[in-house]
């Protein structure tokens, strides 16, 4: 990842690693505190005892610093709209994970392991990790919401006709709106509504920096190049003001990118990351080792799920599909059936996610939970995919979104994944509509992926399979409209050809 765009994912991190640690430490304070007298009247000393305590019980540590933040993940706390909603659900939903956490470091410590973690020590790291885990999120809220960035607009008049309501859900909540810095005549115009605030004109950007305190200005890609703004941009550089395109606000924000913003510059500069070779080499081998584990795992699941089938629905239990995949190379995956055996009859159809009469009973079961997909693990072990990346589509379908959505092709020069960025953040989908949502998701992940971007996108996926799907919660929906009208002058772009 890279720029602005990871500062979003660094806070999410940063967060992961503080309460792991937090789950550490209390374990650390816990059996101090318990079992520290006792150790002290046998001479040892306070290294020797930090020593025993990590012997005895780093496997509670280990897993406990492990599972207490990703659940915390996959209930959504670390995402910034969580900060700005009710503090009593908040520490409702904390409480749950940590009291989740120690019953099941608990259950495996006294059925696993041959040392268990005593009363008192596991009583003593509840409190401790409770307090701080508290406190931790009781400074993080208070930041989030004492500290917002306060924010201008750079010159869009175009967003007369829109409610000042739908502009600050584009900003986020992580930044408050001051109003408009516009050109002369502009500001003359739009200063007839009451509605929008506007700060000035651009001869006056200066001035109205200083005295609104603003600490970000966002504009159109074209004025970040215009000879006329450019040194005033590098002076507010200098001066701590952050100067971002509309497009990188999107990226950071919301994780997407809006296809109305996307520029040949933005392509050339997505697809040019010196990392992209090293990344998937990584992915390569985290995809073999993972799969592998998962098959020894779930083969149970895996031949209960070919029972069900068979006994509800009888043969074929597998329902095989060409898929596209890297470079538009075309593949076969397996999915366990999950519709009728004439679902097809008529030709090659998308899929409903409600109210599709051709899915079985059993197998609206499968798709709701993910079921249907396990055999793709092989997939994934061949290389054909990965764990994350864009889905892969059937031929007849990547030929009608690419005449449709002209930056389609640019799924196919990744590797396609059995989960991806647009599988968590957007509900199932049946229409070229639907397509062209995810595609933004897609493009946000293939210009930022990464290993690290893959781990929290597993367990966005946990959260998904738990909830059933992705929900119209999780979609960044904003007014096709209003996108439109941020970026009304951008050229054409002209897509990449997928290579056979």
């Amino acid at each position: 990842m890279n720029g602005s765009q990871t500062r979003h994912w660094v806070r999410v991190a940063r967060s992961f690693l503080v309460d792991g640690f937090i789950l550490v430490f209390a374990f650390l304070a816990g059996t101090l505190i318990r079992l520290g007298p006792e150790w002290a009247n046998d001479g040892f000393g306070f290294i020797q005892m930090l020593t025993l305590s990590v012997q005895q019980y780093w496997p509670g540590m280990l897993l406990g610093g492990l599972f207490f933040p990703s659940a915390v993940y996959v209930c959504g706390l670390y995402a910034p709209k969580s900060f700005y909603r009710g503090i009593l659900p908040r520490f409702l939903l904390l409480t749950l994970c940590l009291i989740l956490t120690f019953w099941i470091l608990a259950a495996l410590f006294y059925l696993n392991f041959s040392t268990r973690i005593g009363r008192g020590v596991m009583l003593l790291s509840i409190l401790i990790a409770t307090i701080l885990v508290l406190i931790h999120h009781i400074n993080s809220t208070f930041y989030r919401r004492r500290f917002r960035e306060r924010c201008a607009i750079l010159n869009l008049p175009q967003l007369e006709g829109f409610a000042l309501e739908e502009i600050e859900q584009f900003l986020g909540p992580e930044l408050s709106f001051c109003g408009f810095i516009l050109e002369k005549k502009a500001a003359m115009d739009f200063a007839q509504n009451d509605e929008m605030p506007v700060l000035g004109t651009i001869e006056q950007l200066e001035s109205i920096i200083k005295d609104h305190e603003i600490s970000k200005i966002l504009c159109n890609t074209e004025e970040l190049a215009d000879p006329r703004l450019y040194r005033k941009f590098c002076n507010l550089r200098y001066s701590g003001v952050e100067v971002t395109s509309l497009i990188q606000h999107c990226e950071e924000a919301h994780q997407y990118v809006p296809l109305q913003l996307v520029t040949p510059e933005w392509l050339l500069s997505a697809s040019s990351m010196p990392h992209r070779l090293y990344i998937r080499k990584l992915k390569r081998a985290f995809d073999i080792v993972v799969s592998l584990g998962f098959l020894l795992f779930l083969w149970p699941l895996m031949l209960l799920a070919a029972l069900g089938v068979l006994i509800t629905s009888g043969r074929p239990i597998l329902y095989r599909q060409d898929r596209v995949g890297h470079f538009g190379r075309s593949f076969s995956v397996a999915k366990f059936r999950t519709m009728r055996n004439d679902a097809e009859k008529d030709g090659a159809k998308w899929s409903s996610a409600k109210g599709d009469s051709r899915v079985t009973l059993l197998g609206g079961f499968f798709r709701k939970y993910r079921i249907d997909e396990l055999p793709q693990l092989l997939n994934i072990l061949r290389g054909e995919m990965s764990f994350v990346g864009p889905r892969p589509e059937r031929p007849e379908f990547v030929d009608m979104l690419n005449s449709e959505l002209e930056l389609n092709p640019e799924r196919l020069m990744v590797q396609p994944g059995l989960t991806g960025w647009a599988q968590v953040s957007y509900p199932y989908g049946a229409s070229v509509e639907d397509a062209s949502r995810k595609l933004e998701y897609d493009l946000y992940y293939m210009k930022n992926m990464s290993l690290f971007l893959d781990l929290f996108i597993l367990l966005d996926t946990v959260r998904t399979v738990l909830r059933g799907g992705a929900t119209s919660e999780d979609a960044q929906r904003h007014n096709r409209y209003f996108l439109a009208a941020l970026h009304v002058s951008r050229d054409k772009v002209q897509p990449a050809e997928a290579q056979s």
